[in-house]
């Protein structure tokens, strides 16, 4: 039982967290009935992401063997059998979509659009380089979608283009990572890997940070009225360039979740957004007091 509540990963689950990204910026985290949808769209996100997760983990179990860290697994590691894997991955995708039953029908239809595309990166796009990187990225955007859909919000392309861009980032960090710490003699074993360079995945970092910052800027300005929310702006300025720190300076990004949760610079930077955010939009926190 230990080893099928690992491979659903539920460390994992605080990426579903931009699910509730909708309800934070339309103002409705006062509304009961609004915070429910997002949490039910947040709970489906959680059970399709860990189907996901398993299903990568037996489709990839032969290769995790040779990873130093990934060959752990309980899959790659013989603890838990594929067939077994496979029916807890079937059970996570249904509970996915029961829950969604929940939901209006467009957030249901991006919940199984998820479904779907992530089948396709465990099996095909995972091996396609750049785009493997996109489909990530993409999961992140629906996400955030579900969440506009399941209030009825208003739409932001600005924010979904600032997902994008931040899960590319991540994304690219990542990869940057794994392919440092892989043996030359490995890379063969995962030819997505070595379709990639140091100094191409510098590049795609630069380009993601500062898409990113840009469309998040362009959001606070073109979208916000109120002027003090461009406060926030300079939270996720700080933390877009830690993370650049981190994975080309320290070398610290094959894993994005750690660093998120536990870099202590990085949870500083996203606790001041959040409470700016909060204090911004909800409690009346104002550069320039308005005319009396």
């Amino acid at each position: 039982m230990r080893d099928l509540v690992a491979l659903a990963r539920p460390r994992q689950w605080v990426k579903n967290a931009v699910c509730f990204a909708a309800l934070v910026f339309a103002g409705r985290l006062d509304h009961a009935t609004a915070v429910a949808l997002a949490s039910a769209t947040f709970v489906a996100f959680c059970f399709a992401s860990s189907a996901v997760y398993v299903l990568n983990d037996v489709v990839d179990h032969a290769e995790d063997r040779a990873h130093p860290v990934k060959r752990r697994r309980a899959v790659a590691a013989g603890r838990v059998g594929p067939g077994t894997a496979l029916v807890e991955s079937a059970l996570l995708a249904a509970a996915a979509v029961a829950v969604s039953l929940a939901l209006v029908p467009r957030a249901r239809a991006v919940v199984e659009t998820y479904l779907v595309l992530q089948v396709a990166y465990s099996l095909v796009l995972k091996r396609i380089a750049i785009v493997d990187v996109m489909a990530i990225a993409v999961g992140f955007v629906l996400r955030v979608q579900a969440g506009i859909e399941a209030i009825g919000s208003p739409q932001s392309a600005w924010i979904l283009l600032t997902m994008f861009f931040v899960a590319l980032l991540l994304g690219f960090g990542k990869r940057r990572s794994e392919l440092a710490q892989l043996p030359d003699d490995a890379r063969g074993r995962r030819p997505v890997l070595g379709a990639y360079s140091v100094a191409l995945l510098d590049l795609l970092l630069g380009m993601s940070a500062t898409s990113a910052l840009l469309c998040y800027a362009l959001y606070a300005v073109t979208v916000q009225t109120e002027e003090t929310f461009l406060l926030t702006v300079l939270p996720v300025t700080f933390g877009i360039l830690r993370y650049l720190m981190l994975v080309l300076v320290r070398e610290r990004g094959e894993d994005p979740d750690e660093l998120v949760t536990r870099d202590g610079p990085l949870v500083v930077a996203i606790l001041v957004w959040a409470a700016l955010t909060v204090a911004v939009l909800y409690l009346g926190l104002r550069l320039v007091p308005g005319p009396r």
